[in-house]
């Protein structure tokens, strides 16, 4: 990408490390929406800018930096299951919602979809309407596996953060999606290389 830009790799690290900053400082001023995840992505950034930065000017064998990259990948996705699992641990009040439907992002019907259920529930005579903390991968020709579970309009167990009520899960159980599969599967590639 960064050569259609005419980029070479130690610019390209100079933004990230622009980049890493910036979420650093929204997440420690609190003015980020997730402010301990915008400082956990920043110091992401920052790592990767800065060996993309340092790379060029110190000699790396071909072969290490390809492990190096596999296992700094591996840990990102990774971390972004972890990170949303250790929001759905906070969730421990049990409630019931309504089922509203499925909120999507990017595009629904080609290609892989992504996605997560919406829920309507009263709690202290508040009523909210989230989305939950579960999100899930589905090919975008095939049914959404929300829907397959629940019906809309019908009310089913969620569990709530007592902290933040708007944050809620569908099932107290960890899930590892589609980024903790591919995070192990570079990990695996980074031990065997």
């Amino acid at each position: 990408m960064w050569r259609h830009l005419d980029l070479n790799l130690s610019d390209f690290g100079i933004i990230l490390i622009v980049c890493g900053l910036v979420c650093i400082i929204l997440g420690l001023t609190r003015r980020a929406h997730a402010p301990l995840t915008s400082f956990f992505y920043g110091l992401l950034l920052l790592l990767g800018g800065g060996l993309m930065w340092l790379v060029p000017r110190i000699n790396i064998p071909q072969q290490t930096l390809t492990r190096l990259s596999f296992l700094l990948i591996g840990i990102v996705f990774l971390s972004i299951d972890m990170i949303n699992n250790y929001k759905r641990l906070k969730c421990t009040v049990p409630c019931q919602g309504e089922f509203l439907e499925v909120f999507t992002y990017g595009r629904k019907y080609t290609g892989l979809s992504y996605g997560s259920a919406v829920f309507r529930y009263l709690v202290d005579g508040i009523s909210y309407q989230q989305i939950s903390l579960d999100k899930r991968f589905w090919l975008g020709f095939l049914e959404s596996p929300f829907l397959k579970k629940f019906t809309v309009g019908e009310h089913y167990d969620i569990y709530l953060n007592p902290e933040n009520p708007r944050r809620f899960t569908l099932s107290r159980r960890p899930h590892f999606g589609l980024f903790s599969f591919s995070g192990g599967i570079l990990l695996v590639g980074f031990l065997l290389s």
